[in-house]
């Protein structure tokens, strides 16, 4: 069986964090894609233009057929024996339950290699075109004596930051990061495919999916006791991504993104309900409402007198 889901972006790669977004997949999961079109700019930045348009899809094992049911054997009629006294047995003590398994905490390095130095990644490899180019934004950023580490996987690589000053390079939000690890992907992937990159800074992206996680299970409970579906605040594709996988494992709710470009929001709602943005006090629903302009009531045109035979000349205009 096989699952997809396209994205949109003003580049492949931002299309591609949109269909993988939307597919809701690990990432450990062997993730394929397909460019159906690339980004064409508008004419004089007005007519015509589209955006690159990507499919993902990847392949899940085919669910086995459910075994069907078989038919009670017929009840035998029963024969009139005599009843025999059944003697009581004192019934063995249960065991006590053992407590539920925790789910495994997520820790951003699974899957990964040992993380090795810089200096020991090879220049030409794509790890290496990363972190040269990370090096010349830090450099500009004024952050200096930085210790960085690489560990690798498959078309993937995870750069560890460590120093003094590098709250500059996190930013709002974590903002500035996300930036500067898309573009270090870029350059990664300079000279064609597909080379994931993350950076990450001491704990930073653990504590912020975790901070996410309990963001999802909080307003999915708000959904279940009022009924009514909740809007989130703008997110990445990332951040989408991890609420995605959040509510998917809470009962009775569902959740679905709207909006486009950096508007682009989560909408958790109960399943089964209306999945589109909650409507403002005014009726409107976010990021979705037109603004129309109020229509002037047509005027009546003054009543004019009709034209008697005594108003009209008595000779026609002559040329």
């Amino acid at each position: 069986m096989i699952k997809e889901a396209r994205g949109f972006g003003n580049t492949i790669d931002e299309a591609k964090e949109n269909a993988i977004a939307e597919l809701n997949a690990s990432e450990e999961a062997d993730i394929q894609f397909e460019v159906i079109s690339t980004a064409k700019k508008k004419t004089l930045g007005l007519f015509g233009g589209r955006q690159a348009e990507v499919r993902v899809f990847i392949e899940l094992p085919d669910e086995k057929p459910k075994a069907q049911k078989k038919p009670a054997p017929k009840a035998q009629k029963k024969e009139n024996k005599p009843a025999v006294q059944k003697t009581e047995t004192p019934k063995p003590q249960s065991k006590p339950q053992e407590p539920a398994a925790q789910p495994k905490k997520y820790d951003i390095h699974d899957g990964y290699g040992e993380a090795k130095d810089a200096s020991e990644i090879p220049a030409d490899s794509r790890a290496g075109k990363a972190v040269k180019y990370l090096n010349t934004i830090l450099g500009g950023l004024g952050c200096t004596d930085i210790k960085i580490k690489v560990a690798e996987k498959e078309n993937a690589a995870l750069i560890e930051l460590d120093g003094e000053g590098l709250g500059t390079v996190i930013g709002h939000r974590g903002e500035t990061l996300d930036s500067i690890q898309y573009l270090t992907g870029l350059a990664a992937n300079n000279g064609g495919g597909y080379y994931k990159v993350a950076i990450n800074i001491g704990n930073y992206r653990e504590k912020k999916e975790e901070a996410l996680k309990s963001l999802a299970k909080r307003v999915s409970e708000q959904v279940l006791k009022t009924g009514k579906s909740r809007s989130l605040e703008p997110m990445n594709p990332y951040e989408r991504r991890i609420i995605h996988t959040a509510v998917q494992g809470i009962d009775g709710v569902v959740s679905n993104s709207f909006g486009e470009g950096a508007s682009r929001r989560v909408v958790i709602a109960v399943e089964g309900g209306d999945i589109r943005p909650p409507r403002k006090e005014n009726g409107r629903r976010d990021n979705y409402s037109r603004r129309r302009t109020p229509q002037k009531p047509a005027q009546d045109a003054p009543a004019r007198e009709p034209k008697r035979d005594s108003d009209m000349p008595l000779y026609g205009k002559i040329n």
